[in-house]
């Protein structure tokens, strides 16, 4: 599946089988957790190698240790003309939104939910001592309030959503992205997939398993400037918003530290910093 637009339940009865280029997660699953009426607790991700499918796990069933809310954390980088100006670990669970300017919150069915973390570019003037790209700041300052309202980010169980607000353009790449070498255009009050929950634990299964590449799970935006482009030619963009799923970066991590051979041979692999949760499913995804 590729990162698009959401389509209704019968145009895609009508597609009969899903293009490779377009995602159509149901309406009711893409939706902010907000706005379908509750709020995502706990660990809501699993794998079954038999049926290959998500196994939404309610907190109640789970160990109180692997209670807590970072699946639904994203980690945010921003940059200026490639120099990093804010990071951010967002901690709530009903996403984050970048923008130019805090929004106010007595407006959710024009802002979206109230409770998002926001975060906000820092002004220009950040780039002052960064040398050659100090100059840069008029472009940046004539840019960034077309920004206001920006885009929202959240995690749901079956991947990382996005919607755009903002009247700038915002382009971008990621495991979803249906080019690599073309621009990805993000169209304003559609919500995307970005990534998907179920195609990474596959891809890292396979990573694990049969020594397949790394999966994917970063996710690259670029604001008022046609992103990415062609291969091969890498062009210094003016504002970049680096966004990773926290849970999706630790399973990977851990993979890395462990390696299959331990996850499969040990009965309680060390991992310091690792939930019995991330080991679990780590073991599963390793078993033929």
């Amino acid at each position: 599946p590729q990162g698009n637009a959401t389509r209704s339940p019968e145009e895609e009865s009508q597609k009969g089988t899903m293009e490779t280029c377009h995602v159509s997660p149901p309406p009711l699953l893409s939706a902010h957790p907000a706005e379908r009426g509750y709020h995502v607790r706990g660990v809501f991700y699993g794998w079954n190698p038999a049926h290959h499918h998500l196994l939404p796990g309610p907190p109640s069933h789970l160990p109180v240790e692997d209670v807590n809310h970072s699946d639904c954390w994203l980690h945010v980088r921003l940059y200026y003309c490639d120099v990093l100006v804010k990071e951010v670990t967002t901690r709530t669970a009903e996403g984050c939104r970048i923008t130019s300017r805090a929004v106010p919150a007595d407006n959710e069915h024009l802002y979206g939910p109230s409770c998002m973390e926001q975060i906000e570019f820092p002004p220009p003037r950040v780039l002052c001592g960064s040398g050659r790209v100090a100059g840069m700041t008029d472009v940046l300052e004539r840019l960034l309030p077309h920004l206001e309202r920006g885009v929202l980010l959240w995690v749901a169980p079956e991947g990382v959503f996005m919607k755009r607000q903002c009247q700038g353009r915002v382009y971008w790449n990621g495991p979803l992205a249906p080019h690599r070498d073309w621009p990805n255009k993000l169209e304003r009050e559609k919500t995307y997939k970005l990534l998907d929950t179920q195609q990474f634990l596959q891809q890292l299964r396979g990573y694990l398993s049969h020594g397949q590449p790394t999966p994917q799970y970063q996710i690259h935006l670029c604001f008022g400037e046609e992103y990415p482009t062609s291969a091969g030619h890498h062009f210094q963009k003016l504002i970049m918003a680096h966004v990773e799923p926290v849970f999706a970066r630790e399973l990977f991590h851990h993979a890395q530290r462990m390696g299959p051979t331990l996850l499969r041979d040990s009965p309680q692999p060390c991992a310091p910093g690792a939930s019995s949760h991330i080991i679990r499913v780590l073991k599963q995804l390793c078993q033929p």
